[in-house]
């Protein structure tokens, strides 16, 4: 029992020592945990501190970091402001326009997309809700540079580096359209774009520059344009393009209302409120090259390189080269010649009251006397002027059975060096036009002037040698016993263009007149030779000179001895009436218009019965033809010269 007891009370001591040690091992744990802890925290601070201080030192050395890359926006990017647009280079578009889907953006200063209307340099650009440009209008308010951009106030000046253009404020020019002028930046010399007789016009403030090309886009109100004649209406809303110096210009686009012009020769035009790219355009001659006869509906029309109908001056004249056409509703009733013109002179070929009425040369100046400087046995019948200098036929003699011979000479404007340049030939040239293209002049020609109405195209060589153009082998063998003459409208290429008139004499009139008329082409490729140049030999000379004085007298029975002679007034010009307009009776082969026929060489038709050379005139050269050529001539009537 007492054992028991004794072995109860250790269990219990046991158990006491048990729990009290487990306590302080508890307290122990917690203060090593809590001093482990502690040297953690301690050491941890300790190596950043560091490594931040190492990291500060050896900072140019390699780092083991990794580098994030951040995307990039670029193209289109939309804030609170509205949207720009960013380059590849990081940078944002302005002041520029920018294609996007085949649509026009436009940023401003500031780089943001335009969504309102722009008035820039005299266009309206109008823009949607998105921003793409939906319309270009005309600003009839812009002024145009003004103060220290335009110090000298030409009219709609627009600059380059290389040049100004500007419109025409010369003596004579009024109305909307007015020619275009251009001058080097470095020089004061003003020249007109196109041609200086046919200079291309525009309206104000229409005008552009860029890489070298004026663009001119002339434009009028709706209320101004039902006043405006044919011409001015056909080059209206039309975009142009033209490079200063060149001989044609660029037909962009019609019925234009404004035009934008971009780098890399982009170019796109407004059109009833839609916006097109330029594909291509349309080149046309300018100046004298641009006019062409057109046949249609069995006449003969005078139109422009587009097709337009000419209109003329306000007199229905239309000048091109030395030519006058006089036109009714761009149909040509017949040329004549332009006023001659050589520095401060004009040459005019009229009656010589000191020569029996016959026809001579003058001359005269602005507000001086007028002189005649050249004259002829039995008068002047036709002249020009070419390359400096006067030339005309004369007609020198008239021999006893009839036959007229003519000659060609040529003569200073200052009446000086007048000299004969070729040898004799039957009939008269009683018209001469210059064609500087063609470096000839060609005329109406009548092989046998002294008994009836039958007429050819000659050319003469600047030499004075003279051609004439065998049209035989579509006219015919060649009747001259007929009354048809040709009237010559114009010279292109190798190919003529003329009416082919019938014609009677008129014996209360004393001369001739056309009974009716027909568009008749032919080509010039076959010429043979009736005058070489003028004889060098003094024995030819005299012999000329002899002949010239037994027919200066021309006795009276000389006109009137001949039964197929009608008697009549010298020199009357033919008579041209509009009405009995018809179809020639004899019979003619024209030429469709645009075609060349190939002319087979044969013996000539020619004048007098005469042994006459045949010349291959421009042997290479007969195929492609243009509608284009002019010239005219008035024809001598029945019965000699007085």
């Amino acid at each position: 029992m007492h054992n028991k007891k004794q072995n109860h009370y250790r269990k219990k001591q046991n158990m006491r020592y048990s729990f009290l040690w487990a306590g302080i091992m508890t307290v122990c744990a917690i203060v090593i945990l809590f001093v482990a802890v502690w040297v953690v925290i301690t050491v941890y601070e300790t190596i950043a501190g560091d490594s931040s201080e190492w990291g500060i030192e050896f900072s140019t050395e390699e780092s083991t970091e990794l580098d994030v890359e951040i995307e990039e926006v670029y193209g289109w990017i939309t804030d609170e402001n509205g949207s720009r647009y960013r380059e590849d280079d990081g940078s944002f578009a302005a002041n520029e326009w920018k294609i996007w889907e085949n649509q026009l953006y436009y940023l401003d200063e500031n780089g943001y997309m335009a969504t309102s209307n722009i008035n820039q340099e005299g266009q309206i650009f109008l823009f949607g809700s998105d921003g793409a440009l939906k319309d270009i209008q005309f600003d009839s308010n812009y002024a145009g540079l003004t103060g220290e951009n335009n110090l000298q106030g030409l009219d709609s000046l627009v600059k380059s580096n290389e040049f100004w253009s500007y419109l025409s404020d010369g003596t004579g020019e009024s109305g909307f359209f007015k020619p275009i002028c251009y001058r080097k930046t470095a020089e004061t010399k003003e020249e007109v774009l196109g041609d200086k007789k046919y200079p291309e016009r525009s309206t104000k403030n229409s005008l552009q520059i860029h890489d070298g090309y004026i663009y001119y886009l002339p434009q009028v109100t709706a209320q101004t344009y039902n006043t405006l004649d044919e011409k001015d209406k056909s080059i209206c809303n039309k975009l142009f393009r033209m490079k200063p110096g060149s001989n044609q210009k660029e037909l962009l686009a019609e019925q234009c209302t404004g035009y934008l012009v971009l780098d890399d020769d982009l170019i796109y035009y407004a059109s009833g409120g839609r916006i097109t790219k330029v594909e291509s355009g349309i080149f046309y001659p300018v100046g004298e090259e641009q006019y062409r006869v057109q046949v249609k509906d069995d006449t003969c029309y005078l139109v422009d390189s587009m097709g337009n109908p000419a209109t003329g001056n306000g007199e229905s004249i239309q000048t091109v080269g030395s030519r006058d056409y006089y036109l009714e509703s761009g149909v040509i009733l017949r040329v004549g010649l332009s006023e001659q013109k050589y520095g401060n002179w004009v040459f005019t070929l009229e009656n010589d009251e000191n020569n029996q009425g016959k026809k001579s040369i003058y001359r005269q100046s602005e507000g001086g006397e007028k002189e005649k400087i050249s004259q002829a046995p039995f008068g002047i019948n036709s002249f020009c002027i070419a390359e400096g200098n006067l030339y005309y036929s004369a007609f020198v003699e008239q021999s006893g059975d009839g036959t007229r011979y003519s000659q060609i000479y040529r003569i200073k404007p200052d009446g000086t060096g007048e000299e004969k340049i070729s040898s004799k030939f039957p009939g008269n040239i009683s018209s001469l036009y210059y064609y500087e293209e063609k470096n000839k002049l060609y005329g109406e020609y009548s092989p046998t002037s002294w008994k009836n109405c039958y007429g050819q195209i000659v050319s003469v060589d600047l030499d004075g040698a003279v051609n004439l153009i065998d049209d035989s082998s579509s006219r015919g063998a060649g009747d001259q016993n007929k009354n048809e003459r040709l009237s010559l409208l114009m010279v292109s290429g190798n190919t003529i263009t003329a009416y082919l008139c019938e014609c009677e004499y008129d014996r209360e009139d004393g001369g001739w007149k056309i009974i009716a008329k027909k568009p008749y082409q032919f080509s010039d490729a076959v010429q043979r030779q009736i005058a070489g140049n003028a004889p060098n030999s003094l024995e030819e000379d005299q012999s000329e000179e002899e002949s010239e004085e037994e027919s200066s007298q021309e006795p009276e029975t000389t006109k009137n001895s001949r039964p197929d002679i009608v008697p009549t007034e010298s020199d009357r010009p033919v008579i041209e009436t509009p009405e009995a307009i018809q179809t020639p009776s004899s019979p003619v082969a024209p030429v469709e218009p645009g075609y060349a026929p190939t002319i087979p060489p044969q013996e000539a038709p020619g004048p007098g019965n005469m042994e006459i050379p045949t010349i291959e005139a421009n042997p290479e050269e007969i195929s492609p033809v243009p509608e284009n050529s002019s010239e005219s001539v008035w024809y001598i009537g029945p019965g000699g010269m007085p």
